[in-house]
């Protein structure tokens, strides 16, 4: 996002700072208002994050086929049982050997920028217009002083609050041996939205453990700087991934859609595959396809890698 260059008030500076511990304050809480009393009391697990509960969905594999133990984390913002893909695939990948855990993800208040800052400078009020010139460049260097000083305390509240989606992120799953140990096999990371870039970042500092393989669907970052870098670090991954873009995901992730491709690394078909959905995620058609794709691309990577 370009800041252009603005006088903002010592008020506005405080507001910034104090919308940044009042989200703090308020992380836990608001992932441990979700109601999921419509589901069976075994489904719903409790995770502790900072002395708090926070709901897991977890449901078992049906049938004989017994894969592993698939984790899917919605889109930020979203609960665990998120309309649309990330509640289908919850249900559904049962059937096809996988036990479900869905992960409830970090607040999506982090990624909106901080109040006080615009993309376009103000119109001047009718008194400031007669203004002399000396009167108006010194008011264009004390706008672009107190502008470099917000900004400044804007991407600090950011990278605060960032932080705090991955420490989030990182206590949920730090549970999950304890949650899935009854289901042996593989770990499959299943995450959606800027989800699947807090993920991606997490892996490629090394800071998550990696999963055996993993599917990512419309991935992308708010943050400029993330976005582009996304492509890269992804390729760097040492795992087996399925990329699955739809046509109606965003602007960010369909920017990226290519270089994530031409990214891959070359000559190794199983570590990198990406498809597009003809249609839009919000039809059901479309998770019954994306249901199809994960099944191929697991048995493809069973076939290559039958023991890891």
């Amino acid at each position: 996002m370009k800041f252009s260059a603005i006088l903002v008030h010592p008020l506005t500076l405080i507001s910034l700072i104090c919308g940044a511990l009042t989200y703090i304050g308020s992380f836990i809480a608001w992932a441990s208002n979700a109601d999921y009393s419509y589901l069976p009391a075994s489904e719903v697990k409790q995770l502790q994050v900072e002395n708090q509960s926070v709901p897991a969905l977890l449901r078992p594999w049906i049938g004989n086929k017994q894969l592993g133990l698939a984790i899917i984390v919605p889109a930020l913002g979203e609960h665990a049982d998120a309309p649309g893909l990330p509640g289908y695939l919850r249900r559904e990948l049962n059937e096809a050997g996988w036990a479900t855990l869905a992960l409830t993800p970090p607040s999506l208040l982090a990624s909106k920028p901080p109040i006080g800052l615009t993309d376009s400078e103000p119109e001047p009020e009718p008194a400031q217009q007669n203004v002399s010139a000396n009167s108006k460049q010194l008011n264009r260097s004390a706008q672009s002083t107190a502008a470099a000083s917000t900004t400044s305390i804007a991407l600090s509240a950011q990278q605060t609050l960032v932080q705090q989606q991955q420490d989030f992120m990182l206590a949920s799953m730090a549970q999950l041996d304890a949650l899935g140990k009854h289901f042996a096999g593989k770990r499959m990371l299943i995450v959606m939205g800027d989800s699947a870039n807090l993920i991606i970042e997490l892996l490629a500092s090394k800071r998550l453990p990696m999963p055996d393989l993993m599917v990512i669907v419309n991935p992308y970052s708010e943050l400029e700087s993330a976005n582009k870098a996304l492509p890269e670090k992804l390729a760097a991954l040492a795992i087996p991934v399925l990329d699955i873009q739809s046509k109606d995901g965003t602007a960010a992730s369909i920017a990226t859609q290519v270089q994530r491709r031409s990214s891959a690394p070359a000559n190794a078909p199983t570590r990198y595959s990406q498809q597009v959905l003809a249609l839009d995620l919000t039809l059901e058609v479309a998770w019954d396809n994306s249901l199809e794709l994960i099944e191929g691309f697991v048995s493809r990577i069973n076939k290559a890698y039958p023991n890891g």
